[in-house]
Order: C-alpha cells, then sequence, then structure tokens
C-alpha cells in the first residue's frame, strides 16, 4: 500500500512540469500571490528569495519523492511527536523548500523548531480552504509566474478590473472577463477603448446579453484550449477569446475586442499567459468568498431564527436600521434541475446575493432550508414600489441566469427585535405563491412572480384562518371528511363537484362546463348530497362552511 501510495505521489508530483527557471516566483512572492487569507507565512527562517518550481502532495505515510523547489501540501500531517523532525529533514533532503499545513487548533510550537532546524518554509492555510482549492491555487500562481509577464503577475489577488487593464494595455484592445454563467466580472476601462452594443449591454447588467448566439460562442469557447475568434455580428467587432481553466475545470473566460492592426500570434500569446494569471485570481475570489460566505450565512441564520440573538447578529452584519423587511426567494421543481438541491441552493443564493449587490447594496442574504432570505433594512425614505420593482429585477435575472422558475415574496416590515415576524409573512406568501404556480396561475416570466400580502388579498388571508382553524383541530371538518371518505370508497367525485359548484355561485351549467360534465350529471350528484351526507345547500351557512371545508381539503 505504501509503495502504491508513492507511486501516485510520485506521478501527481511530475504531471505539472516546473516553468522555465529565469521565471520562476520565490518564496515571498508567492506569499504575496497567495495572500494571508489563503495560506500567510508563518515560519521564515529560511531564505524566502529561494524560487520555487512546483507541487508535491506529501504522503506522511510515504517517502517522500525527489522535487527539487517544491512547495509541499501536508494533508494530515502531525505537528508533534517523534516522527516530526525527521519527516521534515526528509523533506528538505527531497528538495523541498516550503511547506503547506493547517492547524486546526493544534499546538504548532514543534513543527515550527523542526522547520527551522530543516530550513524548510511554513505556510498556515486556513482551515476553511479545502485541500483541492489549496492545490489548484499554488499551482496556478506558479504557473502564472513562469508563462506570463511580471505586468500581469503583479496584479494584486482578485483584483480582476486591474488584470483586464493590464491584458488591455499589452493587447490594444478591450479586455473582459466573464465567469462559466457569462456573468461580467471585469472589463478595461482604459479610455479611447472600442465599445459595441454587446459590451455596452455586458456592462451595464453585468452580465452577457443572452441570444442563441452567444450561448453557442461561449460554448466552442469553453470546449477548446487555444484562442478562439469570435465573428462579428450586428453592431458588435470580432472578438478573441480564451476560457479560463484550472486543470481541467473550466472557470470562465477573457474576451478581447480585437485591434485593428494587431499580430495574431502575439495576442494569442497574451491572452494564453493572462487566461493562467486570471485562472489564479478566480481561484483566490472563489475560496475567499466561500470562506466569507461560510461565515455570513453563520450569521443571518440567528437573524432569522433565533430571537435571542437577533440584535447582536444585526449588528455583525452591519445592519442599522431599526425596522427591517424580509423577502423569501425560492424555485419550484422542472424537468432539467440539478439534482443536487444543496448545490442549486447554493447557486440560487449566490445569484441572488449577486444581483442584491446591484439592486439592492444594503442588503444582506442568507440561506435555510433550500430557500434565500433577502434582509432589508427600512427607512423612512424606502418605498415599496421601489423595493418591489428591485425584487423583481433581481427574480427575473436569477430565473435567466439558472434557467428555473424563481418566485419571490416580500415580508412585512417589522422592528428589529420581531424579523422573525417579517419572516414568517414573507414565507406564507410564498406557500401561496408555489401553489398557485403549481396551478398554472401564476406564469414563470409574468411580473406576478413577486408578491406580497397586499396584492394576494383574501386568498393568502383565507389560508392564514385555515391554518388557525386546522391547528385548532377545526378543519378538515366531519362534511369534507365524509364526502372525501365516500369519493375514495365509492369511486365518486363529490367533492370536486359540490366546490365547483359553489365556487361558480351555485351554477349547475358552468359547474358542467368547468368539470367537462353534463348539467343533468351534475344536477344527480348535487341531489344526493342530502340523503348521503345531510347537506342542505339552500341555506347559506351549510354552503359556507362546506365550501371551507373542502377548500381546506383541497389547499
Amino acid at each position: 500500500m505504501k509503495n502504491q501510495l508513492s507511486e501516485q505521489t510520485i506521478a501527481l508530483a511530475s504531471a505539472t512540469p516546473a516553468p522555465d527557471a529565469e521565471h520562476l516566483p520565490s518564496i515571498a512572492e508567492l506569499a504575496d500571490t497567495l495572500g494571508p487569507e489563503i495560506a500567510g507565512l508563518v515560519e521564515t527562517t529560511a531564505d524566502v528569495n529561494r524560487t520555487v518550481t512546483g507541487t508535491v502532495l506529501y504522503d506522511r505515510f510515504a517517502r517522500a519523492p525527489q522535487f527539487p523547489g517544491a512547495v509541499a501540501l501536508a494533508n494530515g500531517l502531525a505537528l508533534s511527536g517523534d516522527q516530526l523532525v525527521g519527516q521534515l529533514e526528509q523533506m528538505r533532503d527531497a528538495g523541498y523548500r516550503a511547506l503547506v499545513y493547517k492547524a486546526h487548533g493544534a499546538p504548532e510550537a514543534e513543527l515550527h523548531a523542526a522547520a527551522r532546524a530543516a530550513g524548510i518554509v511554513l505556510f498556515r492555510a486556513a482551515d476553511s480552504v479545502p485541500w483541492d482549492q489549496l492545490t489548484d491555487i499554488l499551482s496556478a500562481a506558479i504557473t502564472s509566474h513562469g508563462q506570463s509577464g511580471r505586468s500581469l503577475v503583479d496584479v494584486r489577488p482578485g483584483d480582476l478590473f486591474e488584470l483586464a487593464n493590464n491584458v488591455a494595455s499589452l493587447a490594444g484592445g478591450a479586455v473582459a472577463v466573464a465567469d462559466i454563467e457569462q456573468t461580467l466580472l471585469a472589463y478595461s476601462t482604459l479610455p479611447g477603448q472600442p465599445i459595441d452594443e454587446t459590451r455596452r449591454n455586458s456592462i451595464l447588467q453585468m452580465h452577457v446579453p443572452h441570444t442563441d448566439q452567444n450561448d453557442v460562442d461561449y460554448r466552442r469557447v469553453h470546449a477548446s484550449r487555444e484562442v478562439v475568434s469570435v465573428a462579428p455580428k450586428a453592431h458588435s467587432f470580432t472578438r478573441s477569446a480564451v476560457a479560463i481553466r484550472a486543470g481541467s475545470v473550466v472557470l470562465g473566460s477573457l474576451w478581447l475586442i480585437d485591434p485593428p492592426d494587431r499580430s495574431k500570434s502575439e495576442t494569442d500569446r497574451i491572452l494564453l499567459e493572462a487566461a493562467n494569471v486570471a485562472a489564479l485570481h478566480l481561484l483566490h475570489g472563489r475560496t475567499h468568498r466561500d470562506s466569507v460566505r461560510a461565515r455570513h450565512l453563520e450569521l443571518v441564520r440567528p437573524l432569522l431564527f433565533e430571537p435571542g440573538r437577533a440584535e447582536l447578529a444585526a449588528v455583525q452584519l452591519g445592519i442599522a436600521a431599526d425596522r427591517v423587511r424580509v423577502v423569501a426567494i425560492g424555485t419550484w421543481n422542472t424537468a432539467g434541475t440539478t439534482p443536487d438541491a444543496v448545490q442549486s441552493s447554493l447557486r440560487l443564493f449566490d445569484t441572488v446575493r449577486a444581483a442584491c449587490a446591484v439592486w439592492l447594496p444594503t442588503a444582506v442574504c442568507g440561506l435555510a432550508d433550500n430557500l434565500v432570505y433577502v434582509v432589508l433594512p427600512q427607512t423612512k425614505t424606502s418605498s415599496q414600489a421601489f423595493l418591489r420593482e428591485a425584487i423583481l429585477r433581481i427574480a427575473h435575472h436569477t430565473r435567466r441566469l439558472l434557467d428555473r422558475p424563481v418566485l419571490a415574496a416580500i415580508g412585512v416590515a417589522m422592528p428589529l427585535e420581531a424579523v422573525i415576524d417579517s419572516r414568517l409573512d414573507a414565507e406564507s406568501v410564498l406557500a401561496v405563491l408555489l401553489r398557485d404556480s403549481e396551478d398554472g396561475r401564476v406564469l414563470p416570466g409574468s411580473d406576478d412572480i413577486v408578491a406580497d400580502a397586499i396584492t394576494l388579498g383574501p386568498r393568502l388571508r383565507l389560508r392564514q384562518i385555515v391554518a388557525a382553524l386546522r391547528a385548532a383541530g377545526q378543519l378538515p371538518g366531519e362534511v369534507a371528511t365524509a364526502i372525501a371518505a365516500h369519493d375514495a370508497m365509492k369511486g365518486t367525485a363529490f367533492a370536486p363537484t359540490v366546490l365547483t359548484y359553489l365556487d361558480c355561485g351555485s351554477n349547475a351549467i358552468e359547474t358542467a362546463s368547468r368539470l367537462k360534465l353534463h348539467p343533468n350529471t351534475v344536477r344527480y350528484r348535487l341531489s344526493r348530497l342530502e340523503p348521503l351526507f345531510g347537506v342542505r345547500l339552500d341555506d347559506p351557512e351549510s354552503r359556507l362552511l362546506v365550501w371551507l371545508q373542502l377548500w381546506a381539503n383541497e389547499n
């Protein structure tokens, strides 16, 4: 088993060839590229100006493979113990220059002492950063230094706008960076750059305009490992584009409006090198976002679900208003949706949160039970009409990006200490919207996908009354129960006939039309109500009681 692990480790170490030596990053440069939120330098007694050549996965059960200049990722390394000194010396003898580890709260003094003795630099990685992401980020950091010019490498981690400007300056054309969902992440802002309708609309919407041709172009770019030329369309320029990858995973794409006097080979070289650097930035940003998102969600949950901690959570989230309003956003199942509910919910959360940053920048977003919650601070100038319009934009934007029906329910404004009541109100509205959508009363592309208690009117209030009566044991009621039992036993359809008849204002012809029955069939069924169930529909109070019981059973 140990020999097998060692062979796998050697294969992983040799799978990524080192860049040209003259372009290799030093340990100090690598630390600057990673940033302390990913992996910070904690032991630097060795020479931090030495270069690094690549990454290797260190297996504590196998002998370290030779890899001069490597950075070792030590997953599961014990930070103390009799074997620690020998393991660090073995790494040094194999040529390793630095070690990346996670502490998880364990004492680190013995590891630091062993590293000083062996001349190994230590990077402590954030506990929240997964090892696979650390591997991708380190590999991308070393590759970007090896293959790209200093003007690209020196861009601060995560600053995609600065990267776009540097690429635009080198290539001589306007640049844009998009993620895998065609959301615009950054664009060059140098003066005098060409702009066409596609670029203008992408910048205004922070998303590439959705057309069949654009989707085809993006699929072509994502499928290729070379620079792809995209032909001009109406009111647009010719573009060159390249996929941004971490290994085999596509992270996004980089687009250049072709300059008129460009050298294709030189421009392609710049774009390919820039894609390597952009991969580092996207991985860095994704890892940082994942960590921030987890912390953010930890704070939003007590705000919405724990009354005793709501005010403290609000302070930690930066909510200064005395009153807030909660919006609940959800989707419902359709053909072709993602089977992984967790990933689907996270995509919904990320999409809504990004849209809120544009249309509702003071909003705070949370996620619970597959629903996204948007907490909106309310002031004297807060307009209900403005809020509804912003939520409507966010819902339509999210539906287009995820290609799934999206519903949004706006809760009533409440004092901060009663934020839970606003959440419950929003959830009640959303429950009605979901039912209306399943019944076909709300179309996915309509403005009815956003509602509140006022717009729903009696239907919401009726559901609340029914819920209260059901909780009190007053529903479903003896008449509805008896009719349902008879229908189930005899295969009859008294319940839908009576409910539809009452919905139609006691009009048998209209009832027959809705149910696609002969009017005489409807009249016969109605004539059997009193003999079978003791129900007389000529009495107004009886009609109301029967309708309420049957409606509650149906809903």
